[in-house]
Parts: C-alpha cells; sequence; structure tokens
C-alpha cells in the first residue's frame, strides 16, 4: 500500500488515538478534546482538532488498521 503524506502523518497519530480510545474515548467531540488537550498539532497545523479533522484522520487509519490485523 502507497502511503501518501497524508497517511504518514495519520500514522503517527495512531498511538494517541489509540490511547484515547482504549481510555473510554470513542466520540469525535472526545478525541479532539484530548487531543488538543495533549498538544497534538492538528493535521493542517491551523489551530486545534475539529469533529471534521478527527473524522478525516480515521478515515486515514481504517485502511492502515485493516492491513496490520
Amino acid at each position: 500500500m502507497k502511503l501518501t503524506l497524508a497517511r504518514m502523518k495519520a500514522q503517527r497519530l495512531e498511538p494517541a488515538v489509540r490511547e484515547l480510545q482504549e481510555n473510554g474515548v470513542t466520540s469525535l467531540v472526545g478525541l479532539a478534546e484530548g487531543l488538543n488537550r495533549r498538544g497534538v498539532p492538528a493535521l493542517k497545523g491551523s489551530g486545534g482538532w475539529t469533529v471534521v479533522e478527527v473524522a478525516r484522520l480515521l478515515a486515514r487509519l481504517a485502511p492502515l488498521r485493516a492491513a496490520v490485523s
């Protein structure tokens, strides 16, 4: 699978997302708040995480997770 720059960035953020999810944070709002609290820079770098950016991040992570399992 060819990794685009966006997928590479998503892959780098995957551990933080996984940790939040393992701690019971599953909503897009909750994940955005969790990433912002941790100071994780948003993919576009234009401020904090939004629900839309988290949804896009999860969409990019889905094929990567499927390839691993």
